[in-house]
């Protein structure tokens, strides 16, 4: 998982959901959670408490820890419902979720950008 990039363009290895879940002190991990909760509200106007926070090994895993809102991500089940590895792939590329998303995620647009002009 360490360099691919999901499928909304987010790199999980940056995320700090995947970060915390390869931690292994119990006491850091839980600190973690924390802050993710915290950071969660703020950014996305959720209302998480550090249980909320589950393992993740990233979105495009179809087998193992998978954060309760990535299964739920409209931009994920899109991308998987077209068989596509991700959305630079998409012949409807740039749509309208996409673009909401890229409001917060300006690092994610370059990189789909990138990917989507060299296929």
């Amino acid at each position: 998982m360490d360099k691919i990039v999901s499928y909304c363009g987010l790199l999980c290895i940056g995320c700090p959901i995947f970060i915390a879940t390869k931690e292994t002190d119990r006491a850091i991990k839980a600190k973690m959670k924390i802050e993710i909760a915290k950071t969660c509200n703020q950014l996305y106007h959720t209302n998480y408490s550090a249980v909320d926070i589950t393992d993740c090994d990233g979105c495009l895993s179809e087998i193992n820890h998978l954060f309760p809102s990535c299964n739920d991500c409209r931009i994920r089940n899109c991308a998987r419902i077209h068989q596509i590895p991700n959305c630079a792939y998409c012949e409807d590329y740039v749509c309208n979720t996409l673009e909401e998303f890229f409001k917060n995620n300006i690092e994610s647009k370059s990189r789909l950008d990138f990917i989507r002009s060299i296929l």
